[in-house]
């Protein structure tokens, strides 16, 4: 079982957290010991063996055209994929600790100026060596069946991550543009079927922001923020990431449309805060 972080990280300067809200995201560096990051590989394996969802197939079904036109991935290589899951936290102890129990809650917490933390839900993301889909520019907030401004995405990387090698990207100020945009397939900018709002617009290169992480890095983006993923050019090294979604004092249950649904989302009211036992308060602790 993974241990807790060790005290000494989690330190959040003002300036980042400034960053934060003028930017639509932050990159914070060496804020949780790598060791405690790595010792997630099992868990992150666990997944792989028995949880995961290959999007590379979703995105040949979806657009074929879009396989293997990278021109850094021939057709005679061994083509990777492109591996997701949620909501791991619920039935096994390790994802429930880095999520829940973790110094990553304090941190949110801090970067969205919250009192409280409910945790949304966590994922794993996965791009095997030459995976040729790239993760389409997106909101989260157009998945997420909640509203408010204090609603982020925090990323952690297991391996070190680059625009070579499927790294994070982000469109700046973005998380300004309020206005709802459908939900995408990830590996298509396709809309998802019986969604309401507009259709993610075109990005344009030079508007975005494609950090490089280290093991021990993290980064936050506002739940507006456009975002997404360049494909693993890499001939061997995987990316592999944890990926969780928060929710502060001003976020309220909205159900949207056509957005994939929870089971437990039979049983919300909207405008009500987050009190389900499957959105656990996770700041603070007592």
């Amino acid at each position: 079982m993974a241990s807790k972080v060790s005290e000494h990280r989690g330190i959040v300067e003002e300036t980042e957290i400034e960053k934060f809200w003028d930017d639509g995201f932050v990159v914070l560096r060496n804020v949780i010991d790598p060791t405690y990051v790595l010792s997630m590989e099992a868990a992150i394996s666990r997944v792989l063996a028995k949880d995961g969802t290959d999007l590379s197939e979703l995105g040949s079904i979806i657009t074929p055209e879009t396989a293997l036109t990278d021109e850094n991935i021939s057709a005679n290589e061994k083509v990777g994929r492109f591996i997701a899951g949620t909501d791991h936290w619920v039935d096994d102890s390790d994802f429930e600790n880095f999520a829940c129990n973790s110094v990553i809650p304090e941190i949110v917490a801090r970067v969205l100026q919250s009192k409280s933390l409910w945790l949304y839900e966590d994922s794993v993301l996965v791009k095997e060596p030459n995976t040729a889909e790239e993760t389409a520019f997106h909101k989260d907030l157009s998945y997420f069946h909640v509203s408010g401004e204090q609603v982020c995405t925090v990323w952690v990387p297991l391996d070190y991550a680059s625009p070579a090698t499927g790294a994070i990207r982000f469109v700046k100020g973005s998380h300004e543009d309020k206005t709802a945009y459908r939900p995408n397939w990830f590996v298509s900018d396709k809309p998802l079927p019986n969604t309401e709002g507009k259709r993610v617009p075109a990005v344009a290169s030079e508007d975005v922001v494609a950090p490089t992480l280290l093991v021990g890095d993290i980064s936050i983006h506002h739940a507006r923020t456009l975002h997404g993923a360049s494909a693993n050019r890499s001939v061997s090294q995987s990316r592999r990431a944890i990926s969780i979604r928060y929710c502060g004092d001003d976020a309220r249950y909205l159900l949207r449309r056509g957005a994939p649904l929870k089971s437990h989302h039979e049983t919300i009211t909207e405008g009500d805060i987050l009190t389900h036992e499957y959105c656990p308060r996770v700041w603070p602790r007592n």
